[in-house]
C-alpha cells in the first residue's frame, strides 16, 4: 500500500504525557493551546503556522487543521512551540485531541508528534491500556522527550508508526487515489501527497493494463475471443478505451489498489462516449487489489442508461459555458461502480 510515512528530514519524533491543562480538563481552563517541545518540527516557520496535520489515534485516522506557532523570547530566541485551538475552523487537531480526552478523563495520554517529508506535522495520541500503550511502554521513557536517530528503539518505533499509518490511513488513501484523478478534495491534503497519489495511480493503471492483456491474450489463445487490440501498448492514446476486442467490445480497464468498490474516475468524453454506444459494445474491466498478492477482475457491464443519466447535465453545463463564450475541457466524475453497472460479473484471479 501506498504510505503517507516518509520521516522528515529532521529525523525526530517528539512526545509528551498531556497535562489536564493540555486537554482542557480543569474546571477552570482557558488555555487554546497544547505546548510541544524544542528542536522538533524544525522546518515550520516560527510564527501563526497553519497547516494540514494527521491525528491517528487508536483506529482513528484524518487530516485536520492545526495552528502551529513558537513564542518569541524578550531575548530574541524563539522557542515554546505550540499548536493552538486558533481560527474558526472547530475541527482542528486541539479540539479533536480534547473530544477524545473526555470521553476517558482518568486516562494517562501521550502525544507523539513528528514531520513527514511532505512538511505535514504527524499527531499520534496514546491512550493507556491500548495496544499502542503496550508498544509504547519503555519506548519513551520519560515524561517527555526527544528521540532521534542515535535514540535506542528508534527504527522501532519508525516502523511500527509505517505499518500503524498505513493501516489507518487506508480511507485517506483511498480518497487520494480519486483525488488524483479528479482534481478536487473537501480535505486540505499536500500537493506532494496528491502528485505521489497520481504518480502511484498513473502505475497501478498501467499495470493493470497489462494484467488484462495478459488476461486476454489467454482466451484469445483457448479460442474464447477471435481478436484483440490494445490501443495502448505502445504509448498512451488518450482514446476512451484501452482495449477492442472481436473488433467491436470497446473495453475500459479502470484499476484500483483497493476495493472493487472503490470510485470509478470517468472523464466526460468517456461517459459521452459510452452513450453513443450501444448495450453489448462496451464493458469497463476492473482490476481491484492491485496491493495484494491475489490481483482480482471484475468485467462490468450494461451501464447505458446510467451513463445517459450522467452525460445529460454534463452537455446542458457545456452549453451554458458555450453561450458565455467560455470554454470547459472536461468533467470528471468519480462513480461506485454497483450503481453504474447492472451486470457485473464474479471475480476472476489474475
Amino acid at each position: 500500500m501506498e504510505s503517507f510515512f516518509t520521516l522528515n528530514a529532521e529525523h525526530k519524533i517528539g512526545y509528551k504525557h498531556l497535562t489536564k491543562t493540555d486537554l482542557g480538563l480543569k474546571d477552570t481552563n482557558n488555555v487554546t493551546h497544547i505546548g510541544l517541545l524544542n528542536d522538533v518540527l524544525t522546518f515550520l516557520a516560527d510564527k501563526d503556522v497553519v497547516k494540514s496535520a494527521m491525528l491517528i489515534y487508536n483506529d482513528y485516522c484524518d487530516i485536520l487543521s492545526c495552528s502551529f506557532d513558537r513564542i518569541r523570547r524578550n531575548y530574541g530566541k524563539n522557542n515554546s512551540p505550540k499548536i493552538k485551538k486558533g481560527g474558526r475552523e472547530k475541527d482542528n487537531i486541539v479540539n479533536k485531541i480534547r473530544e477524545f480526552a473526555k470521553e476517558k478523563p482518568n486516562s494517562d495520554w501521550l502525544l507523539v508528534w513528528f514531520g513527514l517529508d511532505s512538511e505535514e506535522m504527524v499527531f499520534w495520541l496514546i491512550g493507556d491500556n491500548t495496544n499502542d500503550s503496550l508498544f509504547a511502554n519503555g519506548l519513551f521513557p520519560k515524561k517527555r522527550g526527544i528521540i532521534n536517530a542515535k535514540s535506542p528503539g528508534f527504527s522501532v518505533i519508525v516502523d511500527y508508526l509505517t505499518k500503524k499509518i498505513n493501516l489507518v490511513s487506508e480511507n485517506l488513501q483511498m480518497d487520494l487515489e480519486v483525488i488524483s484523478q479528479i482534481g478536487e478534495s473537501v480535505k486540505p491534503y499536500k500537493s506532494r501527497d496528491v502528485e505521489k497519489a497520481n504518480l502511484r495511480f498513473q502505475q497501478i493503471g498501467r499495470t493493470g493494463e497489462e494484467l488484462v492483456n495478459n488476461y486476454l491474450e489467454k482466451e484469445k489463445s483457448i479460442g474464447n475471443i477471435s481478436s484483440l487490440n490494445w490501443v495502448n501498448k505502445s504509448k498512451e492514446t488518450g482514446l476512451p478505451y484501452d482495449f477492442i476486442v472481436n473488433g467491436r467490445l470497446y473495453v475500459d480497464v479502470k484499476a484500483t489498489s483497493f476495493t472493487f468498490n472503490q470510485h470509478l474516475v470517468f472523464s466526460s468524453q468517456e461517459i459521452d462516449f459510452v452513450t453513443h454506444k450501444t448495450e453489448p459494445s462496451y464493458a469497463v474491466f476492473r482490476v481491484y487489489d492491485m496491493n495484494t498478492d491475489i490481483k482480482k477482475l471484475k468485467i462490468c457491464k450494461k451501464c447505458l442508461a446510467y451513463m445517459k443519466e450522467i452525460n445529460n447535465p454534463i452537455m446542458s453545463l457545456t452549453s451554458c459555458i458555450d453561450a458565455k463564450q467560455a470554454i470547459i475541457k472536461t468533467v470528471k466524475i468519480g462513480i461506485k461502480p454497483n450503481i453504474c453497472f447492472r451486470e457485473i460479473q464474479n471475480p476472476i484471479v489474475l
